[in-house]
């Protein structure tokens, strides 16, 4: 039970110290994220018409499902611009808060136990299988997630390569933190 317990703490480190070092050390994120410039929106405008905090994407889908309002829309995505997702929220919000810290960590844990509870549930565990069952949660993730919002989205490739990086690098460490110090390792 000790193991368990300190595998999984450590492999919450592990996620949030690999996500931290990424966006905050690492120039990757940085380049592939644009601002919008500030002369570019109207913010009076946007909290004028944007009634409710959510998902927006513009041109949005129209009211009416007419034929001709959806060959209007197709006709505004084809000259732009297209914003495809950006997430409004009315009033005052903390860039790092102590909330979204916590939310962060108890994310991190419940991904480990998840991975943890795959892999003892496995009949073989070998040093190659639970560092492919990691690699495979990984690749799981960043096909059902980040390839398919670049699919739908429009999320330029590097970016989207990234993010899987960001899922395989701290997996694979977890990984090799299970089959070395959590599980009996079978020799095969």
């Amino acid at each position: 039970m000790k193991r368990k317990i300190v595998s999984l703490i450590a492999g919450t480190l592990i996620l949030f110290v690999w996500n931290a070092i990424s966006w905050m050390v690492l120039p990757f994120h940085s380049n592939t994220l644009n601002s919008i410039p500030d002369n570019a929106i109207n913010a009076e405008l946007l909290k004028e018409h944007l009634l409710k905090d959510g998902v927006y994407h513009y041109p949005g889908f129209p009211e009416e499902n007419t034929p001709q309002a959806l060959k209007e829309m197709e006709n505004r995505i084809e000259t732009g611009p297209r914003i495809t997702l950006m997430v409004f929220k009315r009033g005052k919000t903390e860039l790092f808060s102590m909330l979204s810290f916590l939310g962060s960590i108890a994310i991190n844990f419940v991904t480990v136990l998840l991975l943890y509870s795959l892999i003892h549930l496995s009949r073989v565990q070998t040093t190659k299988t639970i560092l492919l069952m990691s690699l495979f949660v990984a690749l799981i993730i960043g096909f059902t997630s980040d390839l398919a919002q670049m699919n739908w989205y429009l999320f330029p490739l590097g970016y989207t390569i990234l993010n899987m990086v960001d899922h395989l690098i701290p997996l694979l460490l977890i990984g090799i933190l299970l089959s070395k110090y959590s599980f009996k390792v079978k020799t095969v």
